[in-house]
């Protein structure tokens, strides 16, 4: 028998249930979206789902909920949410579909990217919104299993433009509720009064005034404590003849403590019964029905608690009155009691289907060790592992670790799961796996751990801790290619620090090594080119980045191997050279479906981007690579970027909140890079806005001789800049001098065209050479630098000659500079061009406000991979968005440049500004 309550209006939920309305009506009319419904047990986020779904009118609605006794089955959650829509899959690009069929166990596992499956469900989604509106309601999304939640919160945040609307619940207190995702909220908190009161009547209209004020103040407006706690008085206490219990508990475990008296109850068979139900919590009756009758319990067991309206059942389904009814009933159990129902549940479990499930029971069931089952839960770690469910891997390893019973066994099983955590992007918890495993590690797991422990320290905690640890890896490893991977690891991490002298002697013992692999020797080769730069071996070095490039030519399918490449090139020749290379990258990382390995691919290519002067893609590169490597720590490469962008715009606010994020990330990663970086960006930002004394206060500290606190290699590059900053300010140049000798020692060492133009500026701005002659050579050979450096020179050499009043010859050069500014959209260096030529008698034209520079980094990168030719499907496959999306910014970009089709777009003047 099912028992049905009456439904209640949702009483004093004007505000919410509006903000409902507002999303499911947005999210029809093509304008996506998602809100996080949050709050404490039984405040009425399951409430708040279920009046979304009665507003959603002809929207396809989706459901799943979080079981925390399957949270750590990977994809249990997704499964549940997208079975209705799986036959849009043959629609989703091909890595996608594999990705997303191989996750859900509907074909072979192709992929270990968990990411991937965050971007195959955006577009199943997406396509499923193309013939009708979607709502995805998710309950209880605390107890997804953390694959699931990963994949769910990647798709929601990219949301854009697919008729797609996702909710969230999930409860105050647990470990995951969707924080730190970006994610919209809607916080309930406690019924107000008169609402309280109206709700209240409805089960305790017998209740004296007295006793409605006991039970008002204890639920704290708590619609399920309103509800419930009438229901624990007797009529005599309702009634105010009998007292009632002074017990004052928190109202979560007070809640618990109703249903738990409610359930003791109960007959003992119905309570065991109950138990099998909230020990798999899957929903499926048939499979507690089994298991019950394995033991011995009656067939009408459950009806008693069905008819007491602690369950319902419908059709082949079973689920509880409210989670708190779970955890009641499982908590009470005592440990025999439970192993005894995960044994039932392992024997009614057959079929391969339900291998995973099956494993897990028996885990739960087994508390001595036992090889046998152990063994099992490694097996079922690695399928978990071959679908992207990390997370659940990691679960699965680590209690296989627990149940070893042969101790060689157990440090590598917990060698996996930590190794699996970090995969899932858990790296404390990898490293607490780490720490339990060292202890009876032999040499080679030993070697292996430490390499993991570098690497995650490397990306997670601090730079100067991985390259100890590092090093203590490779000291013990015998296997040369693990041993390589480190000291590459180290020698970068050392580099990054700014202690170049550690970097050369971590680079020189790689050469050492043998190498089996045309990876390993491009490495080799490339590792001893930095050693040679860093001694000052300057011709060396560059016949060794020349050999190491020409290697990269063979490795041209290998992603990792052409972002080296890359950083060889930029790195070894001038900022920046390694375009070519990083973009490859980003290529190959996209087209493979390396989502873990895109945010550090992009952190280059943004890089590059930069030096190149392709500003708006460099920004566009740089907010997609924060995005996906911001929640796991390490982004300030890409906040790096946008700060210098901001910077050469003269966008203050975005720059200093960007600069003071890259200050407090260095600081805890040991990156003297990041923060030298940072500190140079803000000193361009000052000479952009015409504030040259601050630029010379930030810029010769940077640039001074042996600052713990400052990169050297920054340091040198910056030493133009602070050049200009000192000169304009009107400052000493006995200020610049040594910084000066430093950077010409550094021209004359290793001479290129672009540094030998930066060097004659220089002396034409402090007057070492005669300006004329240095602004002369400086020009002659600037086509070697990027357009924003060409457009400076040109400037600075204008407004000398205009100060010597060569007027003609001054406004060939401001002309050329206002031009360059203008098609780069570097505005205030524009607008000081256009002051300089109207000091000289010409008249300028304002800038245009209808032109490109209207268009946001995205908009500009969409608009370029449009001009190259690709469909909206292959931008949006490319950038792991929706075709919808891409549309939506496409509909933009020919709004705000007054065309209207993929023809005009391609005419525009995209290529000046690096997009094409």
């Amino acid at each position: 028998m099912s028992v049905r309550r009456a439904s209640l209006p949702l009483a004093g939920r004007e505000r919410e249930r509006e903000g409902i309305e507002r999303l499911l009506a947005k999210a029809a009319a093509g304008d996506s979206g998602t809100l996080v419904v949050r709050g404490d047990a039984g405040i009425g986020k399951t409430a708040m789902l279920e009046y979304a779904a009665a507003d959603a009118g002809e929207m396809v609605v989706l459901r799943a909920t979080g079981v925390e006794a399957e949270s750590d089955l990977a994809f249990a959650g997704l499964y549940g949410l997208v079975r209705p829509i799986l036959r849009f899959v043959p629609e989703l690009p091909g890595r996608q579909a594999e990705a997303l069929q191989g996750a859900l166990g509907l074909g072979p596992s192709t992929s270990s990217e968990r990411l991937l499956v965050g971007a195959a469900l955006l577009s199943l989604l997406a396509a499923a919104a193309e013939d009708c509106p979607v709502l995805c309601l998710v309950d209880d999304a605390q107890w997804l299993d953390p694959p699931s939640a990963d994949a769910l919160v990647f798709a929601a945040r990219r949301l854009r433009a697919e008729r797609v609307a996702i909710l969230f619940g999930a409860r105050e207190g647990e470990q995951r509720r969707f924080e730190g995702t970006a994610l919209p909220e809607l916080v309930l908190t406690g019924l107000d009064d008169a609402s309280a009161a109206a709700l209240l009547a409805h089960g305790a209209a017998n209740a004296v005034p007295a006793v409605r004020a006991r039970l008002l103040a204890e639920a704290q407006g708590n619609p399920l404590a309103l509800l419930e706690l009438p229901l624990a008085l007797s009529d005599a206490q309702l009634a105010g003849r009998a007292p009632i219990s002074e017990a004052a508990l928190p109202l979560t475990p007070r809640l618990e403590s109703l249903f738990r008296r409610r359930i003791e109850r109960l007959p003992e068979a119905t309570q065991t019964a109950l138990l099998v139900a909230a020990a798999d919590n899957a929903g499926d009756l048939p499979m507690v029905i089994r298991a019950a009758a394995y033991m011995r319990l009656p067939s009408d067991a459950l009806d008693a608690a069905e008819q007491e309206g602690l369950i319902r059942t419908d059709g082949g389904a079973i689920g509880f009155r409210h989670p708190l009814v779970r955890s009641a009933v499982y908590d009470r159990g005592t440990v025999s009691q439970r192993q005894r129902v995960h044994a039932a549940l392992a024997s009614a479990l057959s079929g391969e289907e339900h291998t995973d499930r099956r494993v897990r029971h028996q885990a739960m069931a087994t508390v001595a060790g036992d090889e046998e089952v152990a063994a099992a839960l490694e097996a079922s770690a690695r399928r978990a592992q071959l679908r992207a469910g990390h997370a659940s891997a990691a679960t699965a390893f680590q209690r296989a670790a627990e149940l070893t019973v042969d101790e060689s066994r157990r440090a590598p099983r917990l060698a996996s799961a930590a190794q699996a955590a970090w995969d899932a992007g858990q790296p404390d918890r990898a490293l607490g796996l780490i720490d339990r495993a060292l202890p009876s590690a032999d040499q080679r797991l030993r070697a292996r751990l430490l390499s993991l422990r570098g690497v995650i320290e490397s990306r997670c905690g601090n730079m100067r801790d991985a390259v100890t640890t590092l090093l203590e890896g490779a000291d013990i490893s015998s296997d040369p290619s693990l041993t390589l991977e480190m000291l590459h690891e180290a020698a970068e991490a050392a580099t990054d620090t700014g202690d170049l002298p550690a970097a050369v002697e971590i680079n020189n013992r790689a050469a050492t090594l043998p190498t089996p692999t045309n990876r390993a020797r491009f490495s080799q080769v490339a590792m001893a080119g930095f050693a040679q730069l860093f001694s000052g071996e300057d011709q060396a070095a560059r016949e060794s980045f020349e050999r190491a490039l020409d290697m990269a030519g063979e490795l041209a399918t290998d992603p990792r191997a052409q972002l080296w490449a890359a950083n060889v090139a930029s790195g070894g020749f001038d900022p920046g050279s390694g375009l070519p290379y990083s973009t490859r990258a980003v290529q190959l990382t996209r087209s493979q479906g390396l989502l873990s390995l895109l945010p550090i691919a992009l952190e280059q290519y943004a890089t590059d981007l930069l030096w190149n002067s392709q500003f708006d893609l460099a920004y566009a590169a740089a907010q997609e690579g924060y995005q996906l490597a911001a929640g796991a720590g390490h982004g300030g490469w890409h906040l790096t970027t946008m700060t210098c962008v901001e910077a050469i715009r003269g966008w203050e606010p975005d720059a200093r909140t960007h600069a003071e994020q890259v200050f407090a990330l260095a600081h805890s990663s040991g990156e003297t890079i990041l923060s030298s970086l940072g500190r140079a960006a803000l000193g361009l930002l000052e000479l952009t806005l015409g504030r040259p004394a601050q630029a010379a206060d930030q810029l010769l500290e940077l640039v001074a001789a042996n600052r713990p606190d400052a990169h050297p290699i920054v340091a040198l590059i910056s030493v133009p800049d602070a050049v200009e900053a000192v000169i304009r300010a009107g400052r000493s140049a006995e200020l610049i001098a040594a910084p000066l000798d430093r950077f010409r020692a550094r021209v004359d060492q290793a001479p290129t065209d672009a540094r030998r133009s930066l060097l004659s500026r220089c002396e034409a701005l402090l007057k070492t050479r005669p300006p004329d002659v240095a602004f002369t050579e400086a020009a002659a050979l600037a086509s070697a630098l990027p357009l924003f450096q060409q457009a400076r020179g040109e400037l600075l050499y204008g407004e000398s000659l205009r100060r010597e009043r060569q007027r003609e010859e001054a406004r060939r050069h401001l002309r050329a500079a206002l031009e360059l500014f203008r098609q780069l959209g570097a505005a205030p260096w524009e607008e000081r061009a256009a002051a300089e030529l109207r000091a000289t008698g010409e008249t300028t034209r304002k800038r245009d406000p209808s032109t490109l520079d209207q268009l946001t980094p995205q908009e500009f990168q969409i608009a370029g991979l449009v001009s190259q030719g690709l469909t909206n499907r292959e931008i949006a496959s490319q950038l792991f968005l929706s075709p919808r999306t891409i549309d939506y910014h496409l509909r933009k970009v020919f709004s705000k440049l007054g065309i209207s089709s993929r023809t005009e777009l391609a005419r525009q003047d995209l290529l000046q500004r690096g997009l094409a």
